[in-house]
């Protein structure tokens, strides 16, 4: 398979991207890609020895930079990867056990927490299932796993496109979508695990959350119904403040926080559903 690892970030974080690349097990056909999203090109000094880098700086997007770094594959399947996340090394062998369908276009893995995170938004993401993707009914195309550890099948992907550009969100679900429009399914493989870096600054954090209020007003806009807004309301609010100080009075400290990031998380997505999902341009 083609490995692609979209990046944006600094000297350090190629570093350590390079480090978490390094321990990938890979066959003799499999290949390395790292997009490189910065305008600097900081990628390639720390990755050059480990993967092929191609340049993605035509804008600030993830999305972009999968794209870049897709049109370089040459292999059957695209296993795409966020830079944020540390694969195990039999990562690749655990997508293919079992192997896939002949129907097959997209098989997603797990994202798991990273064994050096134990703060609390990290721990409010893994009891959220954050990172969980959905599944859809069973005989739908709805079904969708967030592009931090996603197999595609690289004639299924070329098929639709690729990713659609220009946007900060969403380009995950609307990519599962389409291309399970075009009668692909979707498989799992829980086994096939990486480890997520969570955020965790709260500012950065309800910045993300925004950022997915975003995407999701894109995705109901472009898929009528399909990612309604969040209910707002001063009951939904005061229901979190209650909860939150039951929990308390009964030593619950997490699940008394968690549900204060809950109610700070409902504003956060609100807010951003009235904004531009639109990228950035350099």
């Amino acid at each position: 398979m083609s490995v692609v690892v979209p990046f944006l970030g600094g000297e350090r974080e190629a570093l350590r991207l390079a480090a978490q690349l390094r321990e990938l097990e890979l066959g003799a056909d499999d290949e390395l890609i790292v997009a490189d999203n910065t305008e600097a090109g900081v990628a390639a000094p720390a990755l050059a020895q480990v993967a092929t880098v191609v340049r993605a700086a035509g804008e600030r997007s993830s999305y972009h930079a999968r794209n870049q770094g897709a049109r370089r594959a040459t292999r059957a399947w695209v296993l795409f990867l966020d830079a944020d996340c540390a694969p195990r090394p039999d990562l690749l062998e655990r997508y293919f056990d079992p192997g896939s369908a002949a129907q097959t276009g997209i098989v997603a893995g797990t994202v798991a927490d990273h064994p050096d995170h134990r703060s609390l938004l990290a721990r409010y993401a893994t009891a959220r299932s954050l990172y969980a993707g959905r599944d859809g009914p069973e005989e739908s195309d709805h079904h969708y796993a967030p592009t931090g550890n996603l197999l595609v099948r690289r004639e299924a992907f070329e098929a639709i496109g690729g990713f659609v550009e220009g946007i900060r969100s969403a380009g995950d679900v609307d990519l599962c979508w389409r291309i399970q429009a075009q009668g692909w399914r979707m498989e799992r493989r829980p086994e096939a695990i990486v480890a997520h870096r969570h955020r965790e600054d709260l500012r950065s954090f309800l910045a993300m959350l925004a950022r997915y209020g975003a995407g999701a007003s894109w995705l109901n806009r472009r898929y009528p119904g399909a990612s309604p807004r969040w209910t707002l309301s001063p009951r939904e609010l005061g229901r979190s403040a209650v909860d939150a100080a039951r929990h308390a009075a009964r030593g619950r400290s997490d699940d008394a926080m968690f549900r204060l990031v809950d109610a700070l998380g409902l504003i956060a997505h609100n807010v951003g559903y009235h904004q531009s999902n639109e990228v950035l341009r350099p």
